[in-house]
């Protein structure tokens, strides 16, 4: 190897017989001539050091993205296709070597955004052990052990709590301090009222302040454990302190008050909803109405609809249903026949759970004769299944007539039925006719009719 000036210009002339890999420097270096010798074969350089790593406003280094991309970029490939790479070896091998080749040191704040990169939470967490040994000067922060928590909290792993509660005690083992969203992480994740507990006592550890997201997320986790009390329990103590859930939560929270039948606690919370200016949805209207329709307050139920009518909202099937089971539950026929034409005319359409809740109200106050008049307003959402539905639910509830006259029906409307139509068919008009002892001719009047 020798060195050669030429027209101002160091050139490195490399002689060898093997071929040799050429790779560009990982750091460049900004440097002035300072002297030459009188034979121009030495000189003197003055080199600028690279300035230290940039920072942000509160002192941490910003992370360099040229180098996340490459780390990323190694650790997914030989993750993927080691087959394809000249040293098929471990990708973190692989990755250590890029590094000391250049001498860098990851920061954590690098680390995480590596991590956030990588979209195989197993190599993630590989990797996130993986990261003390590039260095003896790197330890994870807060932020680094919030980001692994988060990727394993929302991966499919099999045993991802155990991972995450493994990841919790090595952050105390280790004496790092979490803040307030690695605690958010974990209630978000946690179900267990063990777990929710265990990040009740970190927040005291760790000397932090809840948010009202804080609060907001172990309102729901007690929610998804199904502990109502401790739910509202925590409703409470953050209304105290001037925190207000969103529309969300306050939905969720009032479906399971009116589950548990804790009906005095739901009228609370949908007073406080319209007190702190948390306007209710359609979601929130249709939970109050299923509420007193089971309470036996149909009128209450029908301002609430009202009330929802006249913010705007457009009821869907749930709220038309709920509505119209209110009503059964009171035995008001002409209203819920009403609201179901109303329902129609909206563009609704009417579920098997509809025509079964009002088959069963006009069943039960002998108006099975009404029953035309719901079909005929339904015309155009009558279909052979539900025709199919209501003949047999009259046949189980004695009324053979009905259903031999409701099944007249169907077939003058759906005349060209299929090999299914025609089975239930032969069915419905044979037990009928069994039942009402039915000449055969009636029988046979059925079963040639195509």
């Amino acid at each position: 190897m020798r060195l050669k000036t030429y027209r101002g210009q160091l050139l490195l002339s490399i002689k060898t017989t093997t071929a040799i890999l050429i790779r560009r420097y990982g750091t460049k270096y900004t440097a002035k001539i300072t002297s030459t010798s009188p034979t121009g074969r030495t000189v003197s350089a003055k080199v600028t050091p690279p300035q230290p790593l940039p920072t942000d406003s509160r002192g941490y280094a910003l992370p360099r993205r040229q180098l996340i991309c490459k780390a990323t970029q190694i650790l997914l490939q030989t993750h993927r296709t080691p087959q394809k790479l000249l040293d098929p070896t471990d990708p973190f091998l692989c990755l250590q070597n890029y590094l000391s080749a250049f001498s860098i040191s990851l920061t954590p704040n690098e680390a995480s955004e590596i991590l956030k990169s990588l979209n195989s939470p197993s190599l993630a967490l590989r990797f996130f052990h993986f990261c003390p040994s590039l260095s003896p000067d790197f330890h994870h922060d807060c932020f680094t052990y919030s980001r692994i928590i988060l990727i394993l909290s929302k991966s499919n792993l099999p045993d991802r709590l155990h991972l995450v509660r493994s990841i919790v005690l090595e952050m105390e083992r280790n004496g790092v301090r979490g803040s307030i969203s690695t605690v958010n992480i974990l209630i978000g994740f946690y179900e267990g009222s063990e777990d929710l507990q265990n990040c009740i006592g970190l927040i005291k550890k760790w000397g932090l302040r809840m948010t009202g997201y804080t609060y907001k997320c172990l309102v729901q986790a007690y929610l998804r454990s199904r502990n109502t009390e401790k739910g509202f329990g925590v409703y409470l103590e953050m209304k105290k302190k001037g925190h207000m859930l969103d529309i969300f939560a306050y939905n969720m929270l009032l479906d399971a008050l009116v589950k548990d039948s804790e009906v005095d606690d739901a009228y609370k919370v949908f007073e406080d909803m319209k007190r702190k200016h948390c306007e209710p949805d359609e979601y929130t209207y249709t939970i109050m109405i299923r509420m007193t329709g089971k309470i036996g307050k149909p009128d209450e139920s029908l301002e609430l609809f009202e009330e929802m009518l006249n913010k705007g909202y457009s009821p869907n099937l749930i709220a038309y249903n709920t509505m119209i089971q209110a009503l059964a539950n009171a035995r008001m026929v002409d209203k819920a026949i009403l609201l179901f034409s109303k329902m129609v005319e909206n563009e609704c359409r009417p579920s098997e759970f509809t025509y079964s809740v009002i088959l069963l109200l006009l069943a039960t106050e002998r108006k099975l004769h009404k029953l035309d008049e719901v079909v005929e307003v339904s015309k155009k959402y009558m279909s052979r299944s539900i025709y199919a539905y209501l003949v047999r639910t009259l046949k189980k509830l004695g009324h053979a007539s009905e259903a031999h006259r409701l099944f007249c029906n169907m077939w003058n409307c759906h005349e060209r039925g299929g090999i299914g139509m025609r089975v239930c068919r032969c069915w419905s008009v044979y037990a009928v006719l069994v039942k009402q002892q039915r000449p055969l001719t009636l029988w046979v009047k059925f079963t040639r009719k195509e």
